[in-house]
């Protein structure tokens, strides 16, 4: 058993928060205000089974995990890039097979267990352990000796080799140059060895931290409850409570804002205008583009769209800046790639595809079609108003135009999914992505080593682009591996391998009470809730 140690606080110096140009934050540390509740809502339809990081993928329960637990190393919620968290520094081996991590000293849980490199240890074999059926395999699966001890062979991970307490090295099997985006997930929380080997698997109902805030209450289906933990690491969180309300209803999350139920919401495009426009609003949004992209993926089997000049054509046929702004009410950002400005490996200097209809007939002419002898496409999607067929129904016109006579079809998202897999499409809209890593972004809808069955849906094959994602994946050094990734989109682009709509912007709208959301790109309801506060004019202060 570890010794509990005494309460001692151990200050992280944060400096300055870096953020994108495309988000905004109302943080204001010198004149920060400790106290108070803030009632937070869970947007999503999703029921909070466990409280356990990696025994759910639900961006509900990740939503309140954030708050509770800590990884090694975390993505920063505003800039997107890989910050410390429980290791206070890292050292990378020149092959990039070995990782040492150098723990904070000082950290407790929040049952008063001393953190060290065992608990380290006890996570990643918990998560290995066929006998949790951990979702979050994939994020230690690499590490070297991890089959051999999901095979029951090895007592312990002969990848992982604690040096002492507050320092552990990670073998990798082999190269991963988004290990650290693997581990900075919050899948891989640290957890209490003593703590979860007494409780087992009550852990998720009686979950135990190092996160700002521990745990107080589960309501299943109504809220969680969570309060600040004084002895956190980086310093007591200035909120005294967070409660995380289930209200998944968009109108019921409206009406509670807008009767100061709520101190924050997630806003839809409907939304979304309305506030753009009201003067008490329209200063309290914070928004940004997400790391999705709202495409349309050709099938490339089919012979229609092996000629790029017909994808060319496609994508300068539709104004897609109009739809955003009529459509979309301005929820959104004209795509110019695949990469939003979100992205650490955006590149601001891409040409895409303007509205520019002369150039699109030009192309489909010379493809052998015109407006009288029309390329006849299905396109398949959802309902969604933002990235469903209404949006094709909305640039028909243009494409009829240039030469291409085009049908639609609404299925609902688990048909659409198995469709995507099977091949069974002309052409499908819908939105993907969601990866902060740009390899993983780029690789997993274009690489040829990718299945259609998987994520490469258009079954896309291209040498050049295969040749630079390939140099990145084994590529160490982080500015060189975002070269390549730049050069593979630019080939992507000009090899139109899809319709490049629109990044959407995730948007959050607060009470004037509330201070630090920022802007996140990955997803907008994971906040830095150890950074918000709330002045006295809140109602629950």
């Amino acid at each position: 058993m570890k010794k509990v140690v005494s309460k001692l606080v151990f200050f992280m110096s944060l400096g300055f928060l870096l953020i994108t140009a495309c988000s905004f934050s109302v943080l204001a540390a010198e004149e920060a205000e400790y106290g108070g509740t803030l009632n937070y809502p869970l947007p999503y339809p999703q029921s909070i089974s466990t409280l356990e990081p990696g025994q759910s993928n639900d961006v509900t329960q990740s939503i309140v995990t954030k708050a509770i637990f800590s990884t090694l190393v975390r993505v920063d919620e505003a800039s997107g890039k890989i910050v410390p968290d429980l290791a206070e520094s890292y050292q990378v081996s020149q092959d990039g097979l070995n990782y040492i991590f150098n723990l904070r000293h000082g950290v407790t849980f929040h049952n008063g267990e001393a953190f060290t490199a065992e608990d380290v240890r006890f996570t990643f074999e918990r998560i290995l352990d066929p006998k949790q059926a951990s979702v979050a395999t994939p994020i230690a699966q690499n590490i070297a000796g991890a089959a051999d001890y999901i095979a029951g062979k090895t007592d312990h991970l002969t990848g992982i080799k604690i040096i002492d307490d507050y320092t552990i090295k990670i073998t990798l099997a082999s190269l991963d140059v988004g290990f650290l985006d693997l581990i900075a997930n919050e899948k891989a929380a640290i957890l209490p060895e003593d703590y979860v080997t007494k409780v087992g698997n009550d852990f998720g109902m009686e979950p135990v931290g190092t996160g700002p805030f521990k745990f107080v209450e589960l309501s299943q289906d109504e809220k969680v409850v969570v309060a600040a933990f004084k002895d956190y690491y980086a310093g007591r969180p200035y909120l005294d409570k967070i409660q995380f309300i289930v209200m998944p209803e968009a109108a019921t999350r409206t009406a509670s804002f807008r009767s100061d139920e709520l101190d924050v919401d997630l806003v839809s495009a409907a939304q979304y205008k309305t506030y753009k426009n009201n003067p008490q609003y329209k200063d309290l949004l914070v928004e940004v583009p997400e790391v999705w992209v709202r495409t349309v993926i050709f099938n490339l089997d089919l012979e229609k769209f092996q000629d790029k000049r017909v994808r060319q054509a496609f994508n300068y046929a539709i104004d897609k800046k109009l739809i955003v702004e009529k459509l979309l009410n301005g929820k959104a950002t004209a795509a110019t790639g695949w990469l939003p400005p979100s992205n650490i490996a955006y590149n601001p200097e891409l040409k895409g595809y303007e509205f520019n209809p002369e150039k699109a007939k030009e192309l489909m002419q010379a493809a052998g079609y015109t407006p009288e002898n029309p390329l006849e496409i299905n396109i398949i999607g959802t309902n969604n108003p933002a990235w469903g067929i209404p949006v094709i129904e909305a640039a028909m016109p243009y494409l009829k135009n240039v030469g291409f006579k085009v049908t639609t079809e609404v299925v609902d998202g688990a048909t659409w999914s198995t469709r995507a897999r099977q091949g069974d499409f002309d052409a499908f809209i819908f939105s993907l992505g969601g990866e902060t890593s740009p390899i993983k972004e780029m690789s997993l809808f274009f690489w040829s080593e990718i299945p259609r069955t998987a994520t490469n849906y258009g079954n896309y094959k291209n040498e050049e682009f295969d040749r630079l994602i390939e140099k990145a994946l084994n590529t160490v050094d982080l500015e060189q591996r975002i070269k390549y990734v730049q050069a593979a989109e630019k080939v992507l682009v000009d090899d139109a391998a899809a319709w490049f709509f629109n990044y959407n912007k995730a948007v959050m709208i607060r009470k004037p009470w509330v201070n630090g959301i920022v802007g996140n790109a990955r997803e907008m309801t994971y906040q830095p809730f150890a950074k918000i506060w709330l002045n006295s004019s809140s109602p629950r202060k």
